[in-house]
């Protein structure tokens, strides 16, 4: 019985792996089941036994990128100083661009998207969350006091980090980018004493 449990977790985590990797590459809208279950490797019916609809297996998809992109900043964040930190976000910013991430996202989560309202503001919530305590903590270890609270910092940075993705995607100079990203920084900077 066990090893029907782990092949079924094992073909949900594969048909999340192949939707999320062609999102990636297209758009939430630009894909298609069957080109999901082609992707996999399995039967189109495996993917509506385990998601129901193609709805389902976006939902599926948005919470998986959202927990994967939440973990991959909060690694950046525990850098060992807060230099290496923000060239760590700004590294994975880059990445996140160029691997389809920053697409993937904006393309569940945006305008038009047929992921529900409650799955997009709960992965906006804690994506900002993460963020903010990751930010907040950050400055802390300098010995600097935040003035405004960790949610208040979250918001800024998501904005932050979503506003140079879009920029990053859309070809603007890598290098302006990376400037006012550190901007960016130094307005943070100046919310703490």
């Amino acid at each position: 019985m066990a090893k029907k449990r782990t092949d079924s977790k094992q073909a949900k985590e594969s048909i999340i792996g192949a939707a999320q990797d062609l999102i990636r590459q297209r758009g939430a809208t630009g894909i298609t089941v069957d080109q999901v279950a082609s992707q996999a490797g399995c039967a189109k019916g495996l993917i509506h036994y385990h998601f129901k609809t193609k709805r389902g297996l976006l939902e599926a998809v948005a919470a998986h990128l959202a927990r994967k992109r939440r973990e991959a900043w909060v690694a950046a964040f525990r850098a060992p100083s807060p230099k290496a930190a923000i060239d760590q976000t700004w590294g994975l910013l880059t990445k996140e661009s160029e691997d389809g991430t920053i697409l993937g996202w904006s393309s569940m989560f945006g305008p038009g998207s047929v992921v529900p309202d409650q799955t997009v503001s709960e992965a906006a919530q804690g994506f900002g969350t993460a963020l903010g305590d990751s930010a907040h903590r950050m400055l802390r270890d300098l010995g600097m006091v935040p003035r405004i609270p960790p949610s208040e910092i979250g918001w800024l940075l998501g904005a932050v980090v979503h506003g140079m993705g879009f920029q990053l995607l859309s070809g603007a100079d890598r290098a302006q980018l990376e400037g006012a990203y550190a901007a960016a920084w130094l307005g943070i900077l100046s919310l703490a004493s």
